[in-house]
This record gives structure tokens, sequence and C-alpha cells, in this order.
């Protein structure tokens, strides 16, 4: 009985020595933390931020679309599909109120797509493609090509129409029939209609040196898009006069760089 009571008196003894020692415990570790200085502190805050994050939480992933997606694929076939069956449906009908979708789609596949005049528009409003090639580049002269400066008459005939009062080039007037020859050897670089209606088909050579020569009023044309021509090859037979159809009436103009030069300039009307 004696060393039980004995025992308890010594348990609660350590116990009176443990909460003694306890509020000194903690006012040292206060204190300690004030003498630290205040990088220490942060580097443990900032470590418990790092451990603190939930690794659990993955990035979104970026979702890349394929190259071929199948279902715009489809979709562009369907819709050429159904474009064959109208043509096919529009040309099968006699109804008079398709005709003039049929007289349009005749005429887009009747007429050659102006490439001449789409280039030039082109390095008029975006410059030259290749800038690093040089403008002779453009287009090579055939091996059986002679050089040849002087310009020739395209047709024989009476001016009608001075380059003083037209300012870019002449009317010539001649026989009815008669037939427009190329000036001189060159590509065929536009063949169209006039934009300011004043000079109906015209056709366009670009001679190897980057000169040009029009040719305008013409029927018959007898040349292509990118052909290239010879000295005194045919193009073309002039335009009937609207007032006298046994005089036909032609139209000619000459271009050095940007600006045109009076034919009088380089050939002779006699």
């Amino acid at each position: 009985m004696k060393n039980r009571v004995e025992q308890l008196k010594r348990k609660m003894d350590a116990r009176r020595r443990m909460r003694r020692q306890s509020p000194r415990r903690q006012s040292l570790r206060e204190r300690g933390a004030e003498m630290l200085p205040y990088s220490v502190k942060h580097e443990e805050e900032r470590e418990e931020t790092l451990y603190s994050f939930d690794n659990r939480r993955a990035l979104p992933e970026v979702k890349q679309e394929p190259l071929f997606r199948k279902d715009r694929f489809m979709i562009q076939v369907l819709a050429s599909i159904c474009l064959f069956f109208i043509l096919g449906i529009l040309f099968k009908s006699s109804s008079p109120a398709f005709e003039g979708a049929r007289q349009f789609v005749q005429k887009s596949f009747q007429e050659d797509f102006q490439f001449g005049a789409a280039a030039e528009w082109y390095e008029e409003t975006f410059g030259r493609p290749l800038a690093l090639l040089p403008p002779q580049l453009d287009f090579v002269a055939p091996e059986d090509y002679k050089d040849d400066d002087v310009y020739a008459l395209p047709a024989t005939g009476t001016v009608r129409q001075s380059f003083e009062q037209n300012g870019r080039g002449i009317f010539v007037e001649t026989t009815a029939d008669q037939q427009v020859e190329a000036a001189r050897s060159g590509e065929v670089r536009f063949i169209g209609e006039d934009e300011a209606k004043e000079w109906g088909k015209v056709v366009v050579i670009r001679h190897y040196d980057g000169g040009e020569s029009w040719y305008g009023m013409l029927d018959n044309i007898s040349v292509k898009l990118y052909d290239h021509v010879q000295k005194g090859e045919v193009l073309g037979n002039v335009s009937p006069d609207a007032e006298n159809n046994e005089i036909g009436v032609y139209y000619f103009a000459l271009k050095e760089g940007d600006t045109f030069i009076d034919p009088f300039d380089v050939i002779s009307f006699d």
C-alpha cells in the first residue's frame, strides 16, 4: 500500500514538472522564431505553399484539329454532286424560266479566262510574285525567233483619228475584211473586250523587249492566249464600219513601259 502511494506521488510530481516546463518551451520557441531572419520565414512559407499544391489536378490538354476532316470532305463531295445534278436538270429542262441561267452557264464555259489581265491586276495591286527575277524572265522567246526591232504596219489604210486626238493610239480606216497582222514578234497576253467599250475585241501582244502592241476592233480573231506570234502573222480581220459596210476600221496602239507612244514615231504610214 505504501509503495502504491509513493508511485502515485511520483506521477503527480512528474506532471507538475511537465506543466512548469511546457510554457517555458513555448516561450523559447516563440523567442527563437522572432530571432529568425525574414528570408528564412519566407522560404518556409514558400515550401509550405509548394508542397500544398494538389498534384492530382492535370493541365487541360490542347486539342489539335486534324489536317483532313472527313465530315468537311463529305460535305464538299455532296455539294459537288448536288451542283452536278442541278446543272443537268437545268439543261434537260425546256422551261423558259431557266433560259437566263442556261445562257449564263454556257457563256461562262465558252469564254476564256483572262489570265493576262488577272496577272497584270495582281502585279499592280500586290507587286511581282517573284520580285527576285528580272522582267526578262517572264517569258522566253522561241528558238526560231529573229530579233526585229522595226515595227511593221498591221494593215494599210488611212488614219481616221491621230494619236493627238485619241491620247493612246490611232484609228485606221481600211477596206472591208482586211487582215490585221502583228507589228512585231511576241506573245499574246490579252484577248477580250475593251473595258471602255470603245475598241471592241482587243488583242495585246507583249514583245520580247518588254514593249506592247495593242490591236482593237478586230473580228475573227485567229490567235489564242499565250501564243507566240511572228511579225506579220495574222491576228484577225478589221471590223466593218457602222455607217458603211464597205469600209473597215481597226485600232492600233504602242506601249513602252507604262506610257503609250505615238505609232507615227516608229512606223511609216506612207
